[in-house]
């Protein structure tokens, strides 16, 4: 049950976004510049690190939202729960310092050090791998701290849904939905 009494009792961010368009608009843009423009990450990596920062931020919407993006952007469904819930071995073990890295951003931001970003370097990335992880982590403590004020939740259909939507149209084509509503 949403928090806001108005919302409905499945409430989205769809709900949440169409009471303020130019804060959806703004979000949505922010969304897209980070997870779909050009990165050293795949569209489908980006998705399984913002779900794994959710999993960490106990977001549940967020988590299977962005877990079911990343599968429906081509990743195979166990290497996305092998990032949220064994960040220490994902299929990929470039990873691994990655989501450390975002990890240590998303619990203890003061505590990151050069130390964190060399391992990123040193397994490979550059250093816009390390920016796009800051970006991503940062962008998802936003995202989940919206999503948990408003008290929504996700079942099975509107992870489903929410997951294909991320992936097809994206952000931009979900701010696009939205703002032909209006």
């Amino acid at each position: 049950m949403p928090h806001l009494p108005s919302l409905p009792d499945k409430a989205t961010l769809f709900d949440v976004y169409r009471r303020h368009p130019a804060v959806a608009q703004a979000m949505l843009a922010l969304n897209d510049a980070v997870m779909r423009q050009p990165s050293p990450f795949t569209p489908a990596e980006r998705e399984a690190i913002a779900a794994y920062v959710s999993a960490l931020n106990d977001c549940q919407y967020c988590h299977a939202l962005h877990g079911r993006a990343a599968v429906n952007l081509g990743m195979e469904d166990g290497a996305v729960a092998a990032i949220c819930e064994r960040p220490e071995a994902p299929e990929d073990p470039r990873l691994i310092p990655v989501l450390a890295y975002v990890a240590r951003l998303t619990s203890d931001p003061a505590s990151v050090g050069p130390e964190h970003v060399r391992a990123i370097l040193d397994a490979g990335w550059t250093e816009d791998a390390v920016s796009f992880a800051a970006f991503i982590a940062a962008t998802y403590a936003l995202m989940n701290r919206v999503v948990e004020g408003h008290g929504i939740r996700a079942d099975e259909a509107q992870a489903d849904a929410g997951g294909a939507r991320l992936a097809g149209p994206g952000y931009a084509g979900i701010a696009q939905m939205l703002a032909s509503e209006g």
